[in-house]
């Protein structure tokens, strides 16, 4: 009989342990299982939380010096994690040419704003939406300018400022590949510009992403986009930056293969600094040095919208005729692209004294 009870204990006490190391490897999770549970419960849809903020401001501004810095320690804007959400959990994204800021956060829900109010005020934003979707938040900031966000976290609380690019960097400059999306360019042979564009301008990025000059580079694409006319000249007018460089490539009035070639680069002739004609000068320089092409010289170029309208030193730079077989074939080759690229990296740094 002892034997009989004594098993039965036996059983039942590995019973427990066996479910309770079960519940080990789960238990860690359930705290996410039941947020979402709750969260599916409520209703979906982008919330706008720029009225919040509004009212955030406005009570800031009654309170004295001191309770204003107790709540943003200098800050712009104050935003707080739930328990067992870390920093770690914030990532950010900033399209300065859509002046657009996206926080994505890892596991708020769709009620996170009116459990933690945001904080702070609501200079140079335009409006904040937010949504949510399997306990993943996403914050979107409209801005009214280009600005660099610095995040800083303390403890509970993630801090948020805006500055202008020339508060980081000593220099900024916009590079602009042409056409994008459904906006080839000229289209040569199954060939289309706005590839040409962007793999030059890629190959750019890659040595201004290694030098070691405190430089900020602002792209008006890296992908196979079209931003408006309005939104590439306006990121480089915004941001104030010392040179806007714009890479295209040519091709004959008429559309048809010839025999004409080289390599041309604009400026704006009312430019009366006369900037923009040196910055092109000293691209279609560097071109002929790297590339072996013809010269086209340089041409004013105050038709064309981006150039004309741009406040800051401007150059667009026509690398070679896609409406020339043999340049055509040149300007798909790779190591052809790279050499592009060099000089115009070399034509930036001339340019800037570095």
């Amino acid at each position: 009989m002892e034997e009989k009870v004594m098993g039965a204990f036996t059983a039942i006490v590995l019973a427990v342990v066996i479910l309770m190391s079960c519940l080990l490897v789960y238990v860690p999770n359930m705290h996410i299982i039941a947020l979402k549970i709750q969260d599916d419960r409520l209703t979906g849809g982008r919330t706008s939380v720029m009225e919040m903020l509004r009212e955030s401001e406005e009570e800031l501004e009654g309170d004295d010096a001191n309770a204003r810095e107790a709540v943003l320690k200098g800050h712009q804007i104050r935003l707080t994690l739930p328990q067992n959400v870390t920093s770690k959990a914030v990532s950010i994204d900033n399209s300065y040419v859509d002046r657009m800021i996206s926080i994505t956060i890892q596991g708020i829900g769709k009620d996170y704003f009116s459990n933690y109010p945001m904080r702070g005020n609501g200079d140079n934003i335009v409006d904040i939406t937010y949504d949510s979707e399997n306990l993943v938040g996403v914050i979107e900031l409209a801005l009214d300018d280009v600005k660099e966000v610095k995040m800083t976290s303390e403890g509970e609380y993630i801090y948020l400022d805006f500055l202008d690019p020339h508060d980081i960097y000593d220099y900024v400059v916009v590079v602009d590949a042409g056409h994008g999306g459904n906006v080839p360019g000229a289209s040569k042979l199954g060939v289309n510009e706005k590839d040409m564009d962007l793999e030059i301008v890629l190959e750019l990025k890659k040595l201004l992403d290694v030098n070691n000059k405190n430089i900020g580079v602002y792209y008006t694409r890296t992908d196979d986009s079209n931003p408006s006319f309005e939104s590439r000249v306006g990121l480089a007018n915004d941001s104030d930056a010392d040179l806007f460089l714009s890479v295209h490539n040519n091709s004959t009035a008429s559309g048809r293969m010839s025999s004409i070639s080289g390599t041309e680069v604009m400026y704006k002739g009312g430019d009366s600094s006369g900037e923009s004609k040196k910055f092109a000068e000293t691209c279609l320089d560097n071109l002929l040095k790297n590339l072996g092409s013809k010269s086209k010289g340089t041409v004013v170029g105050d038709e064309v919208y981006i150039i004309r309208t741009s406040k800051v030193p401007v150059a667009l730079a026509e690398i070679g005729f896609m409406t020339n077989v043999n340049e055509l074939e040149k300007l798909q080759d790779k190591d052809y692209q790279k050499k592009t690229a060099q000089a115009l990296y070399d034509s930036i740094f001339e340019y800037l004294n570095l």
